[in-house]
């Protein structure tokens, strides 16, 4: 079973490079053009910028403040492995991570950040005790692929309740 969210880390990417050019383009036009020397209905060049600058950043922050991951995980051959890292314009560290299935102990969801965040952590039980891995955010994932990883990791869990 493999669980990816590829068209929903390149339909940001790409959201974010054509909003960046709209908005310059905007912003040069406007202000280089005498198109809106007079504000029609009180609207002038200025507050059209700032138009577009609210939407504009309401497009780039919510994959940020939501902390959209990329996220790829296979559970093939008895192995599970994972790879995440935040989407955006500063993109995060890449992580990634592989151990048998035998081995995968619990995980724990919760949210944060106002209830907007989903996060899941994982946790591996080694010889030495439990190891724990970094959470990951679910928020980019679909709602069927978000159940389809619970409902993996659930039946590989160790620890009821």
């Amino acid at each position: 079973m493999v669980i990816e969210n590829v068209k929903t880390a390149m339909h940001i990417w790409i959201r974010n490079l054509i909003s960046t050019i709209l908005l310059s383009a905007i912003a040069i036009i406007l202000f280089m053009t005498p198109l809106l020397d007079e504000p029609i209905l009180g609207i002038g060049p200025v507050e059209i910028i700032l138009l577009f600058i609210a939407i504009y950043l309401y497009l780039v922050l919510k994959p940020i403040i939501l902390k959209y991951q990329f996220i790829y995980m296979s559970h093939e051959d008895n192995k599970i492995s994972i790879k995440f890292y935040t989407i955006g314009f500063i993109p995060g560290s890449r992580k990634s991570f592989e151990f048998p299935a035998n081995e995968f102990y619990k995980f724990e969801l919760y949210k944060s950040f106002f209830n907007l965040r989903e996060n899941i952590v994982l946790y591996r039980k080694l010889k030495k005790g439990i190891a724990k891995y970094p959470p990951i955010t679910l928020s980019g994932l679909k709602e069927k692929q978000r159940n389809q990883l619970i409902t993996l990791f659930t039946s590989l869990s160790k620890v009821t309740g």
